[in-house]
């Protein structure tokens, strides 16, 4: 029974066709044997650059539509200022108006 429990994994890893006994037996260093690919490395690079370089864009662009939106609301704002301070004078003078013809009236 022990002897199963042993056995079926090692012909589990055995039935894998990258498996090879050779492979699990010698010492040798494979990865020097096979060249390092750079290609690989320097387009992930670029791509990086790239999507570096449109997210910086994206945010420039973003940054200007801010822009001009803050500067549409300062320029409401202005606007409905103005439009207040208008109205108060237009007031002050209606009242002024209401007090000289009651004067007048009292007279």
């Amino acid at each position: 029974m022990k002897l199963l429990k042993f056995l079926i994994p090692l012909l589990l890893v055995a039935s894998c066709s990258s498996f090879s006994l050779s492979g699990l037996f010698s010492s040798e260093d494979n990865a020097e044997e096979l060249p390092a690919d750079d290609s690989s490395v320097e387009e992930i690079d670029e791509e990086v650059e790239e999507e570096e370089e449109e997210d910086f864009e994206l945010e420039s662009l973003e940054d200007e539509e801010e822009d001009e939106e803050d500067e549409e609301e300062e320029e409401l704002e202005e606007e409905e200022n103005l439009e207040v301070v208008t109205l108060e004078e237009e007031d002050e003078e209606e009242e002024e108006d209401y007090d000289e013809e009651e004067d007048l009236d009292e007279e």
